[in-house]
């Protein structure tokens, strides 16, 4: 009953239809989030995901160190100095045929919040899924990722230890 109800919270705050919980922390959820835009995706073969450097360090280290042995390439994003944000010139040139995916942190690595609508929109014209990485408190505050852009996002996660879950029985 008890991950019915933080399923049921997650979906609601992420503005999304449904929810998973059997993930221990919000890297190796990225990493899963890829995997299944992989398989959701018809380039299966040496897929390719776009991944901004606005993204914690850790997150991108654990997602490399997982998707590698998949033949999952991430190409890094380059963002705005002065700005913080993902670069869209750059994000554009990055753009090729065996793109899957495009992953989308609200807020970022340097606190900065990224134009989520234009990216989440973005992708959807480029016919790539996009992932957004979130922090669930930021939430409460924050548009949700399923009301990003048009359409929302495709997929979201993030970390649960902001909600103040304990290290007992499995954490986060």
């Amino acid at each position: 009953k008890l991950i019915f109800e933080f399923q049921t919270m997650m979906a609601s705050l992420m503005g999304l239809e449904v929810s998973n919980a059997s993930l221990y922390e919000g890297a190796s959820a990225l990493a899963e989030a890829i995997l299944m835009a992989v398989r959701l995706s018809s380039k299966k073969g040496n897929a390719k995901i776009l991944m901004p450097r606005t993204i914690h360090p850790n997150y991108r280290k654990t997602a490399h160190t997982i998707l590698a042995q998949q033949h999952i390439e991430l190409i890094e994003v380059p963002y705005v100095e002065t700005s913080g944000q993902i670069d869209m010139t750059a994000l554009e040139k990055l753009m090729r045929d065996d793109v899957v995916a495009l992953v989308i942190p609200q807020p970022n690595f340097f606190g900065v919040l990224e134009n989520v609508d234009q990216l989440t929109d973005w992708a959807r014209e480029k016919n790539i899924l996009s992932i957004g990485v979130v922090n669930p408190m930021a939430m409460a505050l924050l548009k949700p990722p399923g009301q990003w852009g048009r359409e929302g996002v495709d997929m979201a996660c993030g970390e649960g230890q902001p909600l103040g879950i304990p290290m007992a029985s499995g954490g986060p």
